[in-house]
């Protein structure tokens, strides 16, 4: 039985664990914008490449251990073992850690829900000449997590009026008054976030 145990839950923590790494490089810029620290969750972009191997890992843990708990299920059923399992071997525990591995997998899905992002309040004015547009091409992105991060930071720039970030386009369009802040003012904010920004151009 104690080896069961240990099969059981060993596989499931394994299972939580690969679920975990596969959504560092969501769930890191999310805990920056929390804390309120600009973090560097861009340099953990390199775990992106590893996702679908900790995805995997993940699936084959988890389904290990469901064949291992059905199948131990099945001996209890036919009365072939006659002790009663302990919580590592029961469906309790094993649903409960599948479910949290299951959160972690989809994070990035629904990673929007949880930034109660405000809507700026802009002062409408006649157009001066110190109102300028920087289109910003940004590496290092991967989901919408990292779009939210870089706008909380960009945000926080004087003059800055608006801020439209795109993880598929890898870019950043930011409208701000170049007489309160500048663009090496905007290109600081991003890259103090850890991504990094490989041009720019204003208008």
């Amino acid at each position: 039985m104690a080896d069961k145990d240990t099969t059981m839950k060993t596989t499931g923590f394994i299972g939580l664990f690969t679920a975990f790494v596969s959504s560092l490089c969501c769930t890191v810029p999310l805990l920056a914008v929390v804390i309120g620290t600009s973090g560097s969750a861009g340099g953990l972009v390199w775990f992106e490449s590893f996702r679908p191997y900790s995805i995997a890992l993940t699936l084959g843990a988890l389904g290990w251990a469901w064949y291992e708990q059905l199948k131990t299920k099945k001996m209890i059923d036919c009365a072939c073992e006659t002790k009663k399992p302990s919580f590592w071997q029961t469906k309790g525990f094993l649903s409960m850690v599948t479910a949290v591995a299951l959160l972690l997998l989809t994070f990035p899905s629904y990673s929007k829900l949880l930034y109660g992002e405000k809507k700026q309040e802009v002062v409408q004015s006649a157009q001066t000449a110190s109102q300028k547009v920087a289109y910003v091409t940004i590496k290092g992105m991967s989901c919408e997590s990292c779009e939210h991060h870089i706008k909380k930071e960009v945000n926080k720039l004087k003059g800055v009026s608006a801020v439209d970030v795109s993880y598929q386009k890898g870019s950043a369009t930011i409208k701000f008054d170049s007489k309160k802040t500048s663009i090496a003012d905007i290109k600081k904010a991003v890259d103090a976030t850890g991504y990094k920004v490989t041009s720019t151009k204003t208008l």
